[in-house]
């Protein structure tokens, strides 16, 4: 089946080249576009002991707000210049591509970027969480098999063959 939108969501740099390089085999047949999304964690949780101590005046409330906004610059920044790389890789195979990195919870924002650009599949990572751990951390590719408009291919990063589902059909 040729796609000539294809949105490819990579998170993690040092796993997510088999989830690259399986958009841009989908993409390469057909010449489609690639967007590439990346979504940055909001993180709430990552500075809470600053905030609570900069909320009783151990720490200076702006000081911490201000280390939180460098770190998450310093995260954004690292982001585009990998997601650059990647754009990149598939412009040199003759491949159309660019790509968007936001700050949110990455299910849903995946799912309404590809509505909004009317991707007609979605390439998608899988760490393979299981049991609590799925249940506390979630899962993005299952958020994503759950609310997408159109076809959905989870990549496992174990090498396990991709799987496609249809839009909105659960993958277990």
């Amino acid at each position: 089946m040729g796609f000539k939108k294809i949105l490819v969501a990579v998170d993690d740099p040092t796993k997510d080249e088999v989830v690259f390089n399986h958009g841009l085999s989908l993409a390469v047949p057909n010449q489609s576009h690639l967007r590439l999304v990346h979504c940055l964690s909001l993180d709430i949780y990552r500075n809470l002991g600053s905030m609570m101590d900069a909320g009783v005046g151990l720490h200076p409330q702006s000081k911490v707000l201000d280390a939180g906004e460098k770190e998450h610059l310093a995260r954004t920044q690292a982001a585009k210049s990998w997601l650059e790389t990647l754009r990149s890789q598939a412009v040199a195979q003759g491949i159309g591509a660019d790509f968007i990195c936001e700050t949110g919870d990455p299910g849903p924002l995946i799912c309404y970027l590809a509505t909004l650009w009317e991707a007609e599949v979605i390439v998608v990572g899988n760490s393979g969480k299981k049991g609590l751990r799925r249940l506390i951390l979630g899962s993005v590719s299952q958020h994503v098999v759950d609310h997408s408009s159109c076809l959905t291919v989870v990549v496992p990063w174990d090498g396990s063959p991709p799987v496609e589902y249809p839009p909105g059909k659960t993958g277990g």
